[in-house]
């Protein structure tokens, strides 16, 4: 005798399988949605001295590295400008990134400034460097308004390497006496950091001596493998401390 069946759990299971498949392969399905990461910074982040910094700067490389190791839905922007400061004072200077924030939205922001900061007559920078912290903290707050939910890590700049191949005689001097200044803003960043609830991480001290990463005849800006050096402090540093995560 044959045994009736349950329609009603027929069609239920019917139904179920109907709505994963729907799911799956609708185009109205919804994807995962993109963890932002905003690289804010001077002409290091941008990639100057690179022949291709759009795929050979920091943040390129960074993306390059998070989807070699599995970490999907990552997007990420180079904000960076050349000879920017964080100073308000500065020209040019990072502030003007503002008001492009909030068309990205970032889930996570990388500011790496400093080196600018450092440069005296007839910039003037230096001389005004009684406001960075002020300056700092205002615009780490202005970045919690576009999303106060931000994860801020604020790094300290890469050393000046005097030891760097093909350095003129002018040059020498002039980041030697620029060279102290730049291990002086280590230890202030590192304290906003404390002050202000943020990441800090410290790229002063990996780039101390490097010269092999250091561009020829410049001291100041990293290499093609200097670059790839410092994505992958960023990339261990974001993995390490879970920022990003699979």
């Amino acid at each position: 005798m044959f045994k009736r069946i349950n329609t009603t759990n027929f069609s239920s299971i019917f139904s179920l399988v109907a709505f994963v498949l729907f799911c799956l392969f609708s185009p109205f399905a919804v994807k995962a949605q993109n963890v932002r990461i905003a690289c804010i910074g001077n002409s290091i982040t941008f990639g100057a001295r690179l022949d291709k910094p759009d795929i050979e700067s920091y943040p390129a490389v960074l993306a390059e590295m998070l989807k070699a190791n599995n970490y999907q839905n990552y997007e990420i922007k180079n904000f960076g400008i050349g000879g920017a400061t964080i100073l308000r004072f500065g020209t040019p200077n990072l502030w003007r990134l503002l008001d492009s924030l909030p068309a990205f939205v970032p889930d996570i922001v990388v500011i790496k400034a400093g080196t600018n900061e450092t440069v005296g007559k007839p910039r003037l920078n230096w001389e005004h460097i009684d406001e960075f912290e002020k300056d700092y903290s205002d615009y780490i707050a202005k970045i919690r308004k576009v999303n106060p939910n931000c994860k801020i890590i604020i790094c300290s700049p890469l050393d000046m390497v005097i030891q760097t191949e093909e350095l003129s005689p002018e040059r020498i001097t002039d980041l030697s006496g620029r060279r102290p200044r730049i291990w002086e803003l280590r230890k202030r960043i590192k304290k906003i950091a404390n002050t202000e609830n943020t990441y800090f991480l410290d790229l002063t001290s990996p780039f101390k001596g490097k010269a092999n990463l250091m561009t020829k005849k410049d001291g100041v800006h990293p290499n093609k493998d200097g670059y790839q050096y410092l994505a992958s402090l960023v990339y261990d540093y974001l993995v390490k401390r879970k920022i990003v995560v699979k």
